[in-house]
């Protein structure tokens, strides 16, 4: 990603991390509405994988809309060529996030805060989008929410940041002043980048950057995705997500899904071994469940589909 190369060659790049004091501190915020689902009659195992979604995609969600927001002004304005299917893509995944958080069902159940800041960040990149593409007329549907305020002062705040000079890793700060916005201090922590990996040998060719080859590799996949499925099945949120985690910090170096070889080992799964592809379709899965909005840019949504069915399908 160019923003985050452009911020590390600065000495300035961030990672976003939550950490379980962040987990503690936004708990103890939403706790009195985490009680009336309890007097509701909620079971507490569906409240806490319900809180644990919601968590992880606000995170998700914070330090995204801001960043999409400057990628997708740049691309608009570097790239007239792929307007036509910037303006499609941009109104469709629009369209998608407005069912859920609009969805009077979904709202019952999600505590006031989380609600309230999930609005307010999708009706301000529904604010942003209907300024870049022409005729979006995406932000009507967030009007009548009480949160439409508060979504335009973080659209004000973003429109005045990204019409100005920004250096690298002025984004984050972006992040920070949306986080200030919303009440959502104390919900992340910012992990220094240490910086340039140094390339010791020459890379050998692998699977890794095939897509041909991944396609190949589906009907593997779909067990392996299904394997998947019953093992985040039996987990709490945060487990998949400790998992994923660490398979996306592996996958920064690469992950090569052209052996079955079990190369692989991870300290979340301690005493396995995997392959890539095992691997792959763990990640996969697993963002699935915890962060299903990300795109993880692996072609394995038709496999996962089927082993979903699998794994869905009655006996």
């Amino acid at each position: 990603m160019a923003l985050e190369a452009e911020a590390r060659a600065s000495g300035r790049n961030l990672w976003f991390s939550t950490t379980s004091a962040n987990r503690d501190f936004a708990l103890r915020e939403v706790a009195p509405d985490l009680r009336k689902l309890e007097r509701g009659g909620y079971p507490p195992g569906t409240i806490d994988r319900l809180t644990g979604d919601l968590l992880n995609g606000l995170a998700g969600l914070l330090f995204n809309t801001p960043l999409d927001m400057l990628i997708e002004q740049r691309l608009w304005r570097d790239c007239p060529a792929l307007r036509p299917a910037q303006w499609l893509s941009l109104h469709r995944l629009a369209e998608e996030a407005a069912r859920p958080t609009l969805d009077p069902r979904i709202a019952a159940v999600t505590p006031k805060k989380i609600l309230r800041s999930v609005e307010a960040l999708n009706g301000a990149f529904a604010l942003f989008l209907d300024r870049l593409l022409p005729g979006a007329a995406i932000a009507a549907a967030y009007a009548r929410l009480p949160s439409f305020k508060l979504a335009r002062q973080l659209d004000d705040l973003a429109r005045a940041r990204l019409a100005g000079p920004l250096e690298p890793g002025d984004e984050y700060a972006l992040v920070d002043d949306f986080a200030k916005l919303l009440g959502l201090e104390g919900w992340y922590a910012w992990v220094p980048d240490p910086g340039h990996h140094e390339i010791t040998a020459p890379s050998e060719p692998s699977g890794t950057t095939n897509p041909d080859l991944l396609r190949e590799k589906h009907p593997a996949a779909v067990w392996f995705l299904l394997d998947a499925l019953k093992r985040f099945d039996r987990l709490p949120p945060d487990k998949v997500r400790d998992i994923a985690f660490e398979i996306a910090r592996l996958g920064q170096h690469g992950l090569d899904y052209s052996s079955a070889d079990k190369t692989y080992t991870l300290s979340t799964l301690p005493k396995e071994s995997f392959s890539g592809l095992q691997l792959m379709c763990l990640m996969f899965a697993g963002f699935k469940r915890i962060a299903p909005e990300v795109d993880q840019g692996m072609d394995l949504e038709e496999p996962y589909l089927k082993a979903l069915a699998i794994f869905n399908s009655p006996g």
